[in-house]
């Protein structure tokens, strides 16, 4: 698979690909996913996507479809709708597309 490299879309909606302290995303690569699928699996999950660009990737700038956003207050993750959507997403797409990550250090529980 080729990778294209491209500049930063005005008027499209900045993400930093290392989350601030205390944010929690999940995102696909929409290089390496079809868009199609991804948006089926969000709608399936009652979330509509949003169309986003993450920067800091050595290859540049990366579209991703933004299926959650929130900021935690340091608690535990328990967000079970990112955990079954990432799983609904791990069984129709290639894995290395899903972005599921967390800024900062989590408590334990």
């Amino acid at each position: 698979m080729t990778t294209t490299t491209i500049e930063a879309i005005k008027g499209l909606r900045t993400v930093p690909s290392i989350p601030r302290r205390g944010e929690h995303y999940l995102s696909v690569n929409l290089a390496l996913a079809d868009a199609g699928v991804v948006w089926e699996v969000a709608r399936e999950h009652g979330v509509t996507p949003e169309l986003v660009q993450m920067k800091g990737f050595k290859d540049g700038i990366e579209i991703h479809a933004l299926l959650v956003f929130e900021q935690l207050d340091g608690n535990p993750i328990t967000n079970l709708l990112a955990d079954t959507l990432s799983d609904a997403l791990a069984d129709r797409i290639d894995n290395d597309a899903i972005r599921h990550c967390y800024g900062g250090r989590m408590r334990a529980l």
